[in-house]
């Protein structure tokens, strides 16, 4: 939800000041706004409906801010240059933060226990064993006994769920 929100809320400034520097207040706020709430309710998106509503009321809010910064900083040709690069630094600096957060948490990589068929983080996974130099994951103790004892049993049921179409999707 905070990304969508963030996303929303900073396009909407940036685009508000942007246009509301070179125009008038109501077609900068109309802008800022529409393109606010669109990149606040795309990026929102992945939180849910919660997540696209937040990111579109966020969008709202930093489009209208936006628009109102970038007419009243209209009093001098310099102002206009210092904000302008004051807030795509700001800008920037922000959407950098918010695709490396993004790319941190969303790209964990995923393995398939053999037993239960549930995935693990392999990241964070604390059970773990070998097999004919293969590392497999376990969920819980329990799954890595049932393994254990008889591993042939478990990866012939994991290949026989496993059909072609679907090993794109299965990670080990």
């Amino acid at each position: 939800m905070m990304l969508g929100m963030t996303m929303g809320m900073m396009s909407g400034i940036a685009v508000g000041f942007y246009i509301g520097a070179a125009t008038d207040m109501f077609i900068s706020n109309l802008v800022g706004v529409i393109v606010g709430v669109a990149f606040g309710a795309i990026f929102g998106r992945l939180g849910g409906l919660m997540g696209a509503m937040d990111g579109g009321m966020g969008g709202f809010m930093g489009g209208m801010m936006g628009g109102m910064l970038g007419v009243m900083v209209n009093i001098s040709p310099m102002a206009v240059w210092v904000t302008a690069l004051f807030t795509t630094v700001i800008c920037l600096a922000m959407y950098v933060a918010l695709i490396r957060l993004v790319q941190k948490s969303s790209f964990k990589r995923y393995a398939k226990d053999p037993v239960c068929d549930m995935l693990v983080d392999v990241a964070t996974a604390k059970l773990t064993s070998e097999y004919h130099g293969e590392t497999v994951y376990f969920c819980a103790a329990g799954c890595k006994r049932a393994f254990d004892r008889d591993p042939e049993r478990y990866l012939v049921h994991a290949l026989r769920q496993n059909a072609p179409t679907d090993a794109a999707h299965v990670t080990s």
